[in-house]
């Protein structure tokens, strides 16, 4: 599966590779071969506002991805 991750500083990485939102959508149709049922996952660092990582998930979904999940860290 392909992870997205949204850190603390609110900088967006697709895998381990820092990118921008608007090349996202486009990255993820060319690695996926455009396939809507591809599982990708979503990680946001806990300090961000949450309507960050809801920008993410939007434009997944507004993409057709279908199988969009979020990561979650039980707490210590």
């Amino acid at each position: 599966p392909l992870t997205i991750t949204v850190d603390a500083k609110g900088l967006l990485y697709l895998q381990e590779t820092v990118i921008e939102v608007s090349a996202l959508v486009p990255r993820l149709i060319a690695i996926t071969d455009s396939n809507p049922e591809a599982r990708i996952y979503v990680r946001g660092d806990k300090s961000i506002a949450y309507g960050q990582v809801m920008e993410v998930m939007g434009a997944l979904n507004s993409a057709g991805f279908k199988k969009v999940a979020l990561i979650s860290e039980l707490p210590k």
